[in-house]
């Protein structure tokens, strides 16, 4: 069948290929994105750690069991590596993927991460961990070592500026964890006894921040240790193949959406899948970044927050665009069964609607990213006040809107003459009212102002009945 006889067949085309193209794209970021290759043979021992965190001196004793674990399982992996001059680490068992997984726990739940956001706490609790155990190894403190008691429920390690606290509140009361100011200033404690000099022998930190995939690399991640010099280089604590790969991610993330959704003709639906689009590529990128790029330190938290920036500003336009559907859906659905109703009506309740869900998904991505944003609005006060009278033209706007079509004097359709406007009014909007003229061209008046002035709807004349 030609073209010509089957007009719809380029469409139909154009959908099977939109359709193939983001099968393919959803299963490479699967594909990228799942953990390595896992084997069920072999395996070593489950761990075996003994978790007591009921004083200081015992919650030192399993975090650094569970860190010296953790280590020397990634450093058997890159021996492994190094012994067999491969380019690719070695399969890892499923039996010790999960003991990993247990250890990585035990590590977290010995420090207070409150201060870093959900999406921060295991990557950086990780790096934090390791630092810290690099500076316990400069300042000789050993599973030995006890703690001071600074006041009650705080304790310090003598001669560090190590502290462990008590958590007061929540399942875990009573726990004795290394304390938040503690995890804060573990980055230039190590700058301080530690900094850039060569650690003896392996250095769990450098080669976590150097290789991707955290605690438990892929397999494609040896090639990270067979590079050129030249990609080895640091940048602000990542070397310069972490960029590359970081690099691929971005470019990815803003490139692929609109060439994807080209193949749409129809505006509409072309930005709404764009934005889709972005949306998932965007939260699989937050975990790449780390997962596979493996940033560390600041790099991550900031392009971890670029990638969650692009992700909820393109949940909000999907938001706005479904708003608008759904409004005007209604509108047609509502002026078949009613030839009289005024659909303005309906349109801007959705976009209300949809504006107002526009805002909570702002807010909360915002709260997401760590920012107190409940806090400031709680706390707004005054410049509450000062926002308000900023706003107050368009709050004006909105509910004059409102007035006139509670009032009920205008509905789009009607021709009316007020001051010099005539004309016919197209749509009535959050802000302002589109009349078009005898002349063809489109005015835009405010509602506040045309609600307060005096308003002729010649479309509801009635004509004089003639005397008997």
């Amino acid at each position: 069948m030609t073209d010509a006889l089957d007009p719809d067949r380029p469409r139909r085309q154009a959908r099977r290929l939109l359709a193939s193209a983001l099968a393919i794209v959803f299963a490479l970021l699967a594909g990228i994105g799942s953990p390595s290759a896992h084997t069920t043979s072999g395996g070593s021992s489950f761990a075996d750690v003994t978790v007591d965190r009921s004083t200081p001196e015992q919650n030192l004793r399993t975090f650094l069991t569970a860190v010296e674990r953790s280590i020397v399982r990634l450093e058997a992996r890159e021996w492994a590596r190094q012994y067999y001059d491969a380019w690719l680490y070695p399969p890892i068992t499923a039996e010790a993927s999960a003991e990993i997984g247990l250890l990585k726990q035990y590590v977290l739940d010995s420090m207070d991460l409150s201060a870093f956001p959900d999406w921060r706490r295991e990557s950086a609790g990780i790096e934090t961990a390791l630092m810290l155990w690099e500076i316990f190894r400069a300042e000789n403190v050993t599973r030995e070592t006890t703690f001071k008691q600074l006041r009650d429920g705080l304790w310090v390690i003598p001669g560090t500026y190590v502290q462990a606290g008590t958590i007061n509140s929540g399942i875990r009361a009573g726990d004795v964890v290394f304390t938040a100011e503690t995890v804060a200033h573990v980055p230039a404690l190590y700058q301080i006894r530690v900094g850039d000099r060569p650690a003896d022998g392996f250095s769990a930190y450098h080669y976590f921040t150097e290789t991707p995939g955290g605690l438990e690399p892929p397999r494609w991640a040896g090639i990270a240790h067979r590079l050129p010099g030249i990609l080895s280089w640091e940048f602000g604590s990542n070397t310069l193949f972490q960029w590359l790969i970081t690099a691929v991610i971005l470019a990815t993330v803003l490139l692929a959406p609109p060439l994807i959704s080209a193949l749409i003709r129809v505006r509409g639906p072309r930005w709404f899948c764009q934005s889709l689009l972005t949306a998932v590529f965007s939260i699989q990128a937050t975990g790449l970044v780390i997962d596979q790029a493996g940033l560390s330190g600041g790099s991550a938290t900031l392009m971890t927050l670029l990638f969650l920036t692009l992700f909820y500003g393109a949940i909000v336009v999907c938001v706005l665009i479904a708003g608008e559907w759904v409004g005007n859906l209604f509108s047609s659905i509502q002026q078949a069964k009613d030839k009289t109703f005024d659909t303005s009506i309906i349109r801007l309740g959705t976009r209300v609607v949809s504006a107002m869900l526009a805002i909570a998904v702002m807010i909360y991505g915002i709260s997401t990213a760590g920012v107190p944003v409940y806090g400031i609005i709680a706390g707004f006060g005054v410049g509450g006040l000062a926002f308000a009278l900023a706003a107050k033209p368009t709050l004006e706007n909105i509910l004059a809107g409102v007035i006139l079509f509670l009032d009920g004097s205008i509905k789009v359709g009607d021709t009316i003459e007020s001051g010099v406007l005539t004309g016919t009014i197209e749509d009535i909007g959050m802000r302002s009212t589109r009349i078009r003229s005898s002349d063809g061209g489109l005015i835009s008046v405010t509602n506040s102002e045309l609600a307060d002035k005096v308003i002729k709807n010649v479309s509801r004349r009635i004509l004089a009945q003639e005397k008997p």
